[in-house]
């Protein structure tokens, strides 16, 4: 691992950064993604994605040595960044003057198994990257075996989705694939899709299989699932809810239905 200092807020560096922060393409294209803070920082090291670079100011790396330090040889470079620099790297509101810098492992390589007694969820075109950060937190939380991100949905290396997932998109397997392919995959396996939607005959949360694999199913948060999902699936699950309440925010809908899924294992 080789030292540099980072002064100037246009150091390729500090531009490569930015452009990674700003650009789902341009993660895409390099196959990188970007922390900021200690915490995101460190889960990203602890769950191996490859450090391409550590940024920090000296005083933020004196503070969070014994949290990262241990990790730092794995870089290819760590870079001691000024004051000036920190303000045009950082996103938060208080800066902690620590940011990364890493490769994306390969999902194609590495897709989620499905496994007859699994536990999985698939989102339907989620639109607010906060919403999809909380759902992978969740998830996370929960013990899901596996997500499945329609290609409409946000990026799950985008800043906002790693701030809002506290790390939790490190924690288990996600793939973003075609939900009708993996549907029919799931099908395959044995493992029944329910559908979250407003349908008569839908079940409620509680009356989710207690044994074997289960999927669920949950749509954007305007529109719901597009009918040929629940079509497909074949089953519905609705959250019940006082009259005149239409639906939950999906982040909300998908910590209920997966508490469900995840008691049957504790309890």
């Amino acid at each position: 691992m080789r030292e540099k200092e980072i002064l100037s807020r246009e150091n390729p560096s500090v531009k490569r950064y930015t452009a990674l922060a700003a650009s789902r393409a341009e993660r895409k294209k390099q196959g990188l993604f970007i922390t900021e803070g200690v915490k995101l920082t460190q889960e990203a090291l602890q769950a191996g994605y490859p450090p391409v670079e550590l940024l920090a100011t000296r005083e933020a790396w004196e503070r969070a040595a014994g949290r990262l330090a241990p990790y730092a040889g794995r870089a290819e470079s760590l870079c001691w960044i000024s004051s000036g620099v920190e303000a045009k790297l950082a996103d938060a509101v208080t800066p902690q003057g620590v940011f990364g810098v890493f490769r994306q492992l390969d999902k194609g390589a590495q897709p989620v198994t499905i496994s007859s007694d699994g536990r999985y969820l698939l989102l339907e075109s989620l639109q607010d990257p906060g919403n999809l950060g909380t759902v992978l937190r969740t998830a996370a939380a929960f013990g899901v075996d596996g997500v499945f991100l329609s290609p409409g949905c946000p990026d799950p290396f985008s800043p906002k989705v790693l701030r809002a997932s506290m790390g939790g998109v490190f924690k288990l397997p996600v793939q973003i694939a075609r939900l009708e392919e993996v549907l029919a995959q799931l099908a395959q396996a044995g493992v029944p899709a329910y559908a979250a939607a407003l349908r008569p005959g839908a079940l409620p949360p509680q009356r989710l299989p207690r044994q074997g694999g289960c999927a669920v199913v949950i749509g954007n948060e305007g529109n719901g699932l597009p009918q040929e999902r629940i079509d497909q699936c074949g089953r519905t699950v609705m959250i019940p809810m006082e009259p005149g309440n239409e639906s939950l925010n999906a982040a909300m809908a998908a910590g209920i239905l997966l508490w469900e899924l995840y008691r049957d294992r504790i309890i």
